[in-house]
């Protein structure tokens, strides 16, 4: 199926769209994907693996109204504050850290996606995509490498959400 050609957005073009699609062998079937409103599927392990995070395992950790704004509050006291997706149906969030952090991996619950996993490939969003409906960035989309998430604060995160979910078990 063939899509008539639109005409590109000067912001994909530039920035994190520019970063995000540098390393694909088809940067402009991304941008093309970007510019009907759907996500472009982007190779992992090119420039970021990417760390699946279940909803309850960040919103467990949230006291309160869990609503857009809560939620980027509690990524940023975590150290992340950027390079963060929202799937689509809300139910996941998608962390993108550096290559190769799949390599040793374990936090339970959660999983890091790599190049050598069998499914390597992530829907991402349009970097200017900012809110629902659809995959959106919770976080600004990255620029350059700097603006992935640390997975050490990844790791904080998820330990700190772990704890206060014993704690309320424990009453």
């Amino acid at each position: 199926m063939t899509h008539p050609t639109l005409p590109i957005d000067p912001r994909l073009c530039q920035g994190a769209a520019l970063w995000l699609v540098s390393r694909e062998l088809r940067p402009s079937d991304a941008r093309e994907s970007w510019m009907r409103g759907v996500v472009a599927t982007l190779q992992v392990g090119l420039h970021f693996d990417v760390v699946q995070l279940p909803s309850g395992v960040v919103e467990n950790g949230i006291c309160g109204i869990k609503n857009q704004a809560t939620i980027a509050d509690h990524f940023r006291t975590a150290g992340l504050t950027s390079s963060v997706i929202v799937s689509r149906t809300q139910t996941r969030y998608f962390l993108l850290v550096p290559p190769n952090t799949y390599q040793d991996w374990t936090e339970p619950g959660t999983q890091c996606i790599g190049r050598e996993h069998p499914t390597s490939y992530v829907g991402v969003p349009a970097p200017t995509r900012r809110e629902p409906p659809g995959a959106y960035w919770l976080m600004p989309a990255p620029e350059d490498d700097s603006m992935l998430c640390d997975p050490v604060n990844v790791r904080l995160l998820v330990g700190k959400d772990r704890r206060r979910q014993e704690q309320a078990r424990r009453g």
